[in-house]
């Protein structure tokens, strides 16, 4: 059948109307709404901290392995860090199918964020190595590798769609940052941006595990409008990669 131009253009000029509107004043917010709380089009100002986390050789690992251990692993690893997110004061974003996006944060001082978000990246060591893993290992399923990437700074978070369709969405810097960092580490990496690492506090004992990897290469971390972003990335080694979980008290 296809569509019908005139409609198409009625609909968009109509849809730009609205949205011009809605975001003539984007307000600070500080606590994080959930989605029905939001219109369609609005958006709210944030300082986030946002974590994506993958796992690494996905497609590697489904294609070496039967589809009901790729579906028993995603279905272990998927809701545990989830739970691991919750437990640490995050909101969930969404699930990519291998990994997870999730943001810190709302209404928070800075240096709290950014030590909620590398306290994260702890844990997520922590739940693979003491316990997802062994766990796969015991059904005789393949062990897998995290990477992860996260960045800080303002974002705005809108809740994007039609009303059968729609999910919120993180807009900004801050959320390219963390992807990118994200698609350059290995497996058992985690980049942080500059932006998150200057935000802790000089007392945060988190601070110590991040080593400086140098610039990011030719990547425009900003625009002219945003502001940019020291290029600089860190790799955050802190953590209980190996550690029973009576031996962190």
């Amino acid at each position: 059948m296809g569509i019908d131009r005139d409609d198409v253009e009625e609909r968009v000029e109509d849809r730009a109307d609205d949205i011009e509107d809605r975001l003539d004043h984007i307000p600070n917010s500080y606590s994080m709404p959930d989605l029905e709380d939001m219109t369609i089009g609005s958006a709210k100002e944030f300082r986030l901290g946002i974590v994506f986390l993958d796992i690494a050789g996905f497609t590697e690992y489904a294609s070496s392995n039967d589809y009901e251990d790729v579906l028993f692993m995603l279905n272990m690893f998927v809701p545990e860090m989830m739970e691991t997110v919750k437990e640490n004061d995050g909101f969930f974003e969404k699930n990519t199918g291998d990994g997870i996006l999730v943001y810190f944060g709302a209404g928070q001082e800075d240096a709290q964020t950014a030590h909620d978000v590398l306290e994260y990246l702890a844990d997520v060591k922590l739940v693979l190595a003491n316990y997802v893993n062994p766990c796969l290992e015991d059904y005789g399923i393949e062990p897998i590798q995290i990477k992860a990437g996260a960045a800080f700074g303002t974002v705005y978070i809108s809740r994007i769609g039609v009303h059968s369709l729609n999910r919120r969405t993180a807009v900004g810097t801050v959320a390219n940052v963390a992807s990118k960092l994200e698609d350059k580490a290995d497996g058992h990496e985690y980049f942080v941006s500059h932006g998150l690492r200057k935000s802790l506090s000089p007392d945060c004992g988190w601070a110590e595990y991040l080593t400086d990897k140098g610039s990011f290469g030719n990547y425009r971390w900003g625009s002219d409008s945003s502001g940019w972003e020291d290029t600089h990335y860190y790799a955050f080694t802190g953590g209980w990669a190996a550690t029973e979980w009576d031996n962190l008290k």
